[in-house]
């Protein structure tokens, strides 16, 4: 009661006091007021007005964008000089095309997509009046009426439930100001308002407003958005998917549905009533698109009634956050770097078309990553075998270290078909193991020490070595991979079994001139790296000097396309975001290949590089290396390959040829020479990666083979044990039909292993015949 009248006590002496100096309370404070607030106006109108031009040739370029995109949408073509990549007013992402022109990734640091009013749906544009701006078609850019009615609203709920800024307002701040909360930001952004509604209609307005705003998680406009949200075009949504879309405008981080989906069903409710409120649509088609909407989207909810999930969003990493081929789209994004700049790279709206092929891709990252796995599993269970607690540690760092890498390339043209730098591409894990690793060949390097002796004419298919230990000049004493030792064996054995002293007795007896040229020429060095990076060592014979997984790649190419130097590319030509093509990166490099073609001629002869991928089918028959790879596969293209497997098993290597690829496939321990594990050869960890793929890319393929030479070559059915030419069909148990020769140097005799036997019919006694007289 003593408190009740402290308080009547201080409101009668205020009144009091408030009539005593009525002229000051109610003309002379105002009138201050006034003054100082038109001053504070006219102060911010300056700034305004010497900020006029400037900022309304930034709202011209992004309107003249929009125009552009629905001219270009609509056939509008423009040429190069039109075009400025840096004049974005607004950021757009550069999006990555395979060669069929499907979307493979995206670089962006806000994820935009302009499309024209025309792709706005009504109940979009309803949405955001009537939750936004209902006055928006009667204003001048300024709504006192709604200013007001925010007010009232905010009033009764005791918080800041609705704002007073128009549409108008709403994109003159996000174009205009830094976003802060001040009255100097409101006095600027009406004045901004003003002289946007006196430049432009209010379709314009609306479409550059749902084009600019943001809406969460690194969306901006709602096109993208929709994408985000629907993983469609904002054109195909709904009534109560524009709402949703409208719902996320006032506040992403609170409606948006991949942050808070409670809030943004509930918000969507709202929005859908309002839409309601505003006439646009009635109450029982709002009742009736919102409950389809929650079936179609699968929203769930608790016992509480509270939603706890839905399909909203699920599109966040496939339509919204492309990346189909997330090492090769960073090896691109570092080229586009030093081209464009990181900004236009990022924000520049490019089209960036590549040599990828996006349905090859798929197949190599899914066998890549099972090769992987296979061998990480492999560690995972060895561990679980050893008692000493240390030693199943260190396994288990094996089994979390094994990476690997598989690029295939166009062996005629240097395209990069599919391209995986390692088994995911995270922020922990982004070495691209394609290029950026150098590892020891192993026996993947042996056919280029045979094409070489082909070519030096010291050796054919069909010569035979001794397999037996030995001891070379300087102590070098290679061992076979088995330990074990066959005696007299040819050369096309030789290389198909992988048989390590043949190797090294082939480059004994070839030299290295010829293998330092192909080297050189191939990867295109120059002479101090080749003898910085190769020693002309015998151990070179079974790969031990490094070369990346792409280096392998090529110098196998090189093989296969007849000698004729390439180039690796993933770039064919990039657009800018008005469809110009500001480089042609393909015509560039093949001008490159061109130019290098004249001065070195061939790298190798192209009947040496043939009658090297002969032998090298062998790699796939009965005791060869991968022999049991494709073995119940009915292939529609020939094949031919090696494996490579480097000292102590500590790399896995196989590279495989197909008339139209080269295929290189690594895996090992990403800490560097650590063993896979005895066995754990390329024939076992890395084949199987490459068959996998191979059964993927052609299974619905036409028959191809390889192209040999019109002249220069024979070919010749020979003997496997004797390299001689059989008989009688039948007669030797394993032969190779049309092996190819360098014409004139096939073998001239008959298999002296495996002679007919006649029966002397008066003795009944079997006698050789020799076959001569």
């Amino acid at each position: 009661m003593e408190i009740l009248q402290q308080v009547l006590s201080y409101i009668k002496f205020t009144v009091q006091w408030i009539f005593r100096h009525w002229v000051l309370v109610f003309i002379v404070i105002p009138m201050v007021c006034s003054i100082l607030l038109s001053s504070y106006v006219g102060v911010v109108y300056l700034q305004w007005a010497g900020d006029r031009e400037a900022a309304f040739e930034r709202l011209f370029r992004y309107k003249r964008l929009i125009d552009r995109t629905e001219e270009l949408r609509e056939g509008y073509v423009y040429s190069y000089s039109d075009i400025d990549l840096q004049a974005k007013v607004v950021d757009i992402p550069t999006r990555i095309y395979d060669r069929n022109n499907e979307i493979i990734g995206e670089f962006f640091e806000q994820k935009r997509e302009i499309v024209p009013y025309s792709y706005f749906p009504k109940a979009l544009v309803r949405g955001v009046i009537s939750s936004e701006d209902r006055d928006f078609y009667q204003h001048h850019g300024i709504s006192y009426h709604g200013i007001f009615r925010a007010f009232l609203v905010n009033l009764a709920n005791l918080s800041v439930v609705q704002g007073g800024s128009t549409i108008t307002q709403q994109l003159a701040k996000v174009l205009f100001t830094d976003m802060e909360r001040s009255l100097k930001r409101k006095i600027y952004e009406a004045f901004c308002a003003y002289e946007i509604e006196q430049r432009y209609d209010k379709q314009d307005i609306l479409s550059m407003y749902l084009n600019l705003i943001y809406f969460g998680n690194g969306a901006y406009g709602v096109e993208s958005t929709a994408e985000m949200f629907f993983g469609k075009s904002i054109r195909q949504c709904n009534e109560t998917e524009c709402a949703m879309i409208v719902a996320t405008i006032s506040n992403p981080r609170v409606y948006s549905p991949l942050s808070n989906l409670g809030n943004s069903i509930r918000k969507t409710r709202r929005i859908m009533k309002s839409m309601v409120d505003a006439g646009y649509i009635t109450k029982s088609r709002a009742n009736y698109q919102y409950k389809r909407f929650l079936e179609k989207w699968d929203v769930k909810f608790n016992k509480e009634d509270e939603v706890i999930e839905s399909l909203i969003g699920s599109f966040v990493y496939s339509s919204y956050r492309v990346n189909r081929a997330p090492f090769f789209n960073e090896y691109i994004r570092r080229i586009l770097v030093e081209k464009f700049g990181e900004d236009v790279v990022k924000k520049g709206g490019l089209s960036v078309y590549t040599t990828i092929d996006a349905e090859k891709q798929d197949i190599a990252v899914e066998a890549l990553r099972a090769g992987i796995q296979r061998q990480r599993d492999y560690h995972v269970k060895r561990s679980k075998r050893y008692k000493s607690p240390s030693r199943a540690l260190k396994e288990m760092e094996k089994s979390e270290n094994i990476e690997g890498a598989l690029v295939a390339v166009n062996p005629y043209t240097g395209e990069l078909i599919s391209y995986v730098g390692g088994y995911d591409f995270t922020a922990r894990s982004q070495l691209d193991h394609v290029q950026q690793i150098r590892r020891q060949p192993g026996s993947s390097f042996k056919p280029i020490v045979y094409c070489a002796a082909l070519q030096e004419r010291v050796i054919t298919p069909s010569t035979v070595f001794m397999d037996r230990k030995k001891v070379f000049k300087g102590g070098y004493a290679p061992e076979n991979y088995d330990k074990k030792y066959l005696g007299e064996v040819i050369v096309r054995e030789a290389l198909r079994r992988s048989i390590n002293v043949v190797s090294v007795k082939v480059l004994d007896r070839t030299g290295y001139s010829r293998i330092f040229s192909i080297l050189q020429n191939a990867l295109d060095m120059s002479s101090g790296e080749l003898n910085d990076r190769f020693g002309k060592t015998l151990s070179m014979a079974l790969g031990t000097y490094e070369v990346s997984p792409i280096e392998n790649a090529i110098l196998h190419s090189v093989i296969v396309n007849g000698g004729e130097f390439i180039k690796p590319f993933g770039i064919r030509y990039v657009n800018d975001y008005n469809g110009n093509i500001v480089w042609n990166q393909e015509e560039e490099v093949m001008r490159y290949i061109r130019e290098k073609r004249k001065d070195i001629e061939k790298i190798i002869d192209p009947v040496a590089g043939a009658i090297t991928v002969s032998m090298l089918k062998g790699v796939f028959e009965e005791n060869g290396t991968a022999s049991w790879i494709l073995k119940n596969w009915k292939q529609p293209v020939e094949v031919a390959g090696k494996t490579g497997t480097s000292t102590n098993y500590n790399d896995a290597w196989f590279v495989g040829y197909t008339p139209d690829l080269v295929t290189a496939v690594w895996i090992g321990n990403n800490k560097g020479a650590i063993s896979l594990g005895p066995g754990r050869a390329g024939g076992v960890v890395s084949a199987p990666v490459w068959g996998q793929y191979i059964r993927g890319t052609y299974r619905n393929s036409t028959p191809m083979a390889f192209i040999v030479p019109d002249e220069g070559l024979t070919r010749q059915t020979i003997c496997l044990d004797s390299g001689m030419v059989p008989r009688e069909q039948g007669l030797c148990p394993r032969v190779a039909e049309d092996e190819l020769f360098y014409m004139g140097s096939e073998p001239g005799e008959y298999c002296p292993l495996h002679l007919p036997v006649q029966e002397d019919t008066a003795t009944g006694n079997a006698d050789i015949n020799t076959g001569e007289n």
